[in-house]
């Protein structure tokens, strides 16, 4: 197993850097048919991680056009690292590949969008919290309880492009402040977000009880109340849609 995770690698940073890198001795036979054979190789990964990328941002592609995003892959896929990437990994740095690309932030912003739906689908299993859950707990119990952002949620600010392309499938979505990404079971849950709900999930990016949240997050005693009551239905929003958990 030593041997076969030296070789692969070995040959990863051939294809990434050239056949002066491939090791002398790796393969039996002359240095033509090495050459050959690791030329197939290299397109049959090329291939795939042009299939994967396709398959990873299919708004993106369809909105830019099959040939332009074909060239932007090829181009991408050439960048140091991305060729020994695993399959399902290749993709995070291609938004910010298609901004410095001249693609404008309204395209890097849908390619950013489909990633972040990419990584809820694939995020680990975790019970959603629920209202049920907290109803009928007095309220020391309750301000102790502590939740955390669930593995598969995310919430944040996209470009207009992505609120207007999605708000076809999503109703008010085009007006939202955020965009929320949560899979608090088998489907990814797409839904419109407040700008106070996205502060309030990234605050739950670690265990916090919902004291210290509530506590964390009011800025100005002024008008304490007023803001408790905010945040608490932000959490309520963020609890119905499955993007919290109990820690």
């Amino acid at each position: 197993m030593r041997w076969l995770e030296g070789g692969q690698s070995a040959m990863m940073q051939a294809i990434d850097h050239g056949p002066a890198y491939l090791p002398e001795g790796l393969f039996a036979g002359s240095p033509d048919r090495v050459l050959a054979g690791m030329t197939v190789h290299a397109n049959t990964i090329s291939h795939a991680r042009l299939v994967a990328l396709e398959e990873t941002f299919p708004r993106t592609r369809e909105h830019i056009g099959h040939d332009p995003f074909n060239a932007h892959s090829r181009l991408f896929i050439q960048q140091p690292g991305v060729t020994a990437a695993a399959l399902a990994e290749i993709g995070g740095k291609f938004a910010a590949f298609l901004l410095e690309a001249g693609e404008g932030a309204g395209v890097a912003d849908l390619a950013r969008f489909e990633w972040c739906w990419l990584n809820a689908y694939h995020a680990a299993d975790a019970a959603p919290l629920s209202l049920d859950a907290l109803t009928g707990m007095a309220p020391k119990a309750l301000l102790e309880h502590t939740l955390a952002r669930h593995p598969a949620a995310s919430a944040g600010r996209f470009a207009p492009l992505v609120h207007d392309l999605i708000s076809a499938e999503v109703p008010g979505l085009a007006a939202a402040d955020a965009i929320l990404i949560a899979r608090p079971y088998a489907d990814v849950l797409i839904s419109p977000a407040s700008a106070l709900m996205a502060g309030v999930l990234t605050a739950a990016e670690n265990p916090v009880t919902i004291g210290n949240l509530l506590a964390s997050m009011a800025e100005t005693p002024a008008d304490e109340p007023a803001q408790l009551d905010a945040i608490m239905q932000s959490l309520a929003a963020l609890i119905n849609a499955g993007a919290l958990t109990t820690a």
